[in-house]
């Protein structure tokens, strides 16, 4: 029987001793078990706007990284200064690298008084945004015009009708560029998470820019009163 004991003790020595390792690595995040840093509503740029897909999106597109930084930018005036000098600019930093960006600008997208952007301004538009050519974009339904592309997404938003700013009608240019895809996302799941950002940060600066025109956005109502923030 002693024996037999001192088989059993053995592995289970080794076992004990693997799981404590295990337990170790885990603990301060070395490969293959990397931590992941925490993401909530209060760290997130205010110009992501405030649906509450925006965090769960973020957890799904972001490469896993012990610590995120959120650098959240915004200049230029609304319609009402008639200047098209409006931006916001959202950064998320890992440790040592920039791993998302979503930027917004105002463009023009038709001149006269025709308030539909031009054809031949949102296909160029399209394919600058992402910078792909179009056979390899995939379209979405938002603003006049959405699309993804791989790690990234667009979409152009009505905002200010002739009269508001010298020139014709404007849009806003909204576009998320991710560099690296969650470990545990699939593509269609990725893609889905870059198209709630897209669409929550321009119905974010529609608002703040006080846009006349309606945005066309999925899930809710156009805000036309100034966003918080």
């Amino acid at each position: 029987m002693a024996a037999v004991s001192q088989k059993i003790v053995i592995p289970l020595a080794s076992l004990l001793a693997i799981t404590s390792a295990a337990a170790a690595t885990y603990a301060f995040g070395l490969p293959p078990f990397e931590r992941r840093g925490d993401i909530s509503a209060s760290d997130v740029c205010a110009s992501l706007g405030s649906s509450p897909t925006v965090v769960p999106a973020l957890k799904g597109s972001l490469p896993t990284e012990p610590d995120y930084r959120f650098d959240d930018r915004r200049s230029g005036g609304d319609i009402t200064s008639q200047s098209s000098d409006y931006t916001a600019d959202c950064l998320v930093w890992g440790e040592e690298s920039l791993l998302l960006s979503a930027r917004t600008e105002m463009m023009l997208t038709a001149t006269g008084t025709s308030t539909q952007a031009d054809p031949s301004e949102v296909r160029s538009w399209s394919t600058a945004a992402v910078d792909v050519p179009e056979s390899r974009l995939t379209s979405f339904d938002a603003g006049t015009k959405g699309v993804t592309a791989a790690r990234k997404a667009a979409v152009l938003v009505p905002c200010a009708s002739p009269g508001h700013i010298p020139g014709g009608t404007y849009s806003l240019s909204v576009v998320v560029d991710v560099r690296g895809h969650g470990e545990d996302s699939d593509e269609s799941g990725s893609r889905q998470d870059l198209i709630d950002l897209v669409v929550s940060a321009a119905r974010f600066s529609h608002a703040k820019a006080k846009c006349d025109l309606p945005s066309e956005l999925p899930g809710g109502e156009d805000m036309r009163r100034p966003a918080s923030g």
